[in-house]
């Protein structure tokens, strides 16, 4: 008798239903971690971001306090003008909460009026926020 090389139609049914069992038990299993792969990737996309735009506002702080263009004659004029011309309108701010700081002995107390010191603007985009706090 001769001898054959090669798979039986037997032995290559069995392997693929074995085959078919493993990716029916591992599908599920691998299912959410494939799918879940990208979040952290979105969540460095989205602190980047953040950061860009917080960037730009810090930016545009500096130049206009290094080049005085910022009308002034006190700190509260300079972060209310700030925050009129800069942050109110800008369409970059994907969620601004700007508010003022007033400072009260050695803590700092949320302020809608009053003596302002400080302005908090706070960038948000998904659950990730990014603050910034400008002084005058």
């Amino acid at each position: 008798m001769e001898s054959q090389k090669g798979f039986t139609l037997i032995e290559i049914i069995v392997t693929l239903i074995l085959v078919g069992i493993s990716a029916a038990i591992m599908f599920p299993v691998m299912g959410t971690n494939l799918t879940r792969s990208a979040e952290p990737v979105n969540r460095v996309d989205d602190q980047y971001l953040l950061i860009q735009e917080m960037d730009k506002l810090v930016g545009i702080y500096r130049e206009s306090v290094d080049a005085d263009t910022l009308e002034s004659d006190s700190d509260d004029f300079v972060l209310n003008d700030f925050k009129l011309n800069h942050v109110d309108v800008s369409p970059n701010i994907l969620v601004g909460e700007t508010y003022y700081l007033e400072r009260s002995g050695d803590t700092y107390i949320s302020s809608t009026s009053g003596t302002t010191h400080f302005l908090m603007v706070t960038l948000a985009l998904g659950d990730q926020k990014l603050s910034t706090v400008f002084t005058g």
